[in-house]
């Protein structure tokens, strides 16, 4: 149904934001490190207008499913409304000047959930850009960024960086977004023409609040406090002192995310180079740390890796938070239709989505 089927008046509005998928960089956002994520095609569009309920109505096309309130308190049980409420209650909190409105709010979503691409950053992002526009409060898409991290991690409580927010407020599609996650400083870098992404669904659901996330971000600031540091992203591979960490759990965390710190600031060099084979080995590396020293893969994770390279992927890995989700692999465009023949006598062609 549309929105006017829905809400018998035409939108005002209409705003969008693209699911992302993080090449190589895990957890090294919320630790002051260096990420390198792209947009997919994927997207979530939001559209909106003003009523005259009194009441906030809100329609998702995905859950085929209308929700009201007129306040900002968030459910019990973690409902995807919840998104749409941190939203207005951040927007209305930062922009102290604008009058409140009810709204009409219809969304519109393409992006699989729980599959680790931040289908709720694009939520978030798409929510506020509409605010905006409809408010016409000229906030940058830097602070739209911003403002999305604040939804995700002080109203619906996960821990997560800002890496998701800004690529998707800002990023360009077939452009590596490269993000200093401390100072927020980017760049967007082309990626060569005969360089192909490729994601694999593992069909592992994954939800951060009910995942190790939230775990592993705990153990990640032990890591720094043990170290005498702000943020891990501030430690060099060579100066890192791992004996200085009493638990070796803590250890095998922190020592993931400032090799990857690393393997970031490579990858860049050889995307700018197209050396192809070095990029793919970071990505192979960054998967066997993930895996092995943060403990966030999965047995059916680990083998569509494994299967991908002997197919012919020049590196792949799990991208996004980890415990299921999708892998990324890199295949150069000459070999890519023998890649997905191997592949496919192993998984679902539905499985497949390239970037």
């Amino acid at each position: 149904m549309s929105f006017k089927e829905i809400f018998q008046t035409e939108s005002l509005v209409s705003c969008n934001a693209h699911a992302r998928v993080n090449l190589i960089g895990e957890h090294t956002d919320y630790t002051g490190g260096f990420v390198l994520p792209t947009l997919l095609k994927f997207k979530t569009t939001i559209e909106i207008s003003a009523n005259g309920e009194k009441i906030y109505q809100v329609y998702s096309k995905y859950f085929k499913e209308k929700k009201t309130f007129n306040d900002f308190i968030k459910s019990k049980n973690n409902n995807w409304i919840d998104y749409i409420k941190g939203c207005l209650f951040v927007f209305y909190n930062e922009c102290k000047y604008v009058s409140n409105k009810h709204l009409n709010i219809y969304i519109s979503s393409d992006i699989p959930m729980e599959r680790g691409i931040s289908s709720s950053s694009a939520l978030c992002v798409g929510m506020l850009k509409s605010l905006n526009e409809f408010f016409k409060t000229q906030i940058s898409d830097k602070h739209i960024a911003i403002l999305a991290q604040k939804v995700e991690r002080d109203y619906i409580g996960v821990s997560g960086g800002i890496m998701d927010q800004m690529v998707s407020s800002i990023g360009i599609h077939r452009k590596a977004f490269f993000l200093d996650c401390l100072n927020l400083k980017y760049q967007l870098l082309d990626i060569p023409q005969n360089w192909k992404f490729y994601l694999v669904d593992s069909e592992v659901q994954r939800n951060l609040r009910n995942s190790s996330y939230n775990e592993r971000y705990i153990q990640l600031k032990k890591a720094e406090k043990e170290l005498s540091v702000e943020y891990l992203g501030a430690i060099k591979l060579k100066n890192f002192k791992k004996e200085k960490i009493s638990d070796p759990i803590i250890q095998k965390r922190a020592s993931h995310v400032i090799s990857e710190n690393e393997r970031v600031l490579k990858s860049i060099e050889y995307m700018r180079k197209k050396n192809i084979r070095k990029f793919g080995n970071l990505m192979t590396e960054s998967h066997l740390s993930y895996s092995n020293d943060f403990e966030a893969s999965t047995k059916d994770v680990d083998l569509i890796v494994e299967n991908s390279i002997k197919a012919g992927a020049n590196g792949a890995r799990l991208t996004g938070g980890g415990f299921g989700g999708f892998t990324v692999s890199l295949i150069e465009e000459n070999i890519k239709d023998k890649w997905l023949e191997y592949m496919l006598n192993i998984y679902d062609i539905s499985n497949f989505f390239e970037v």
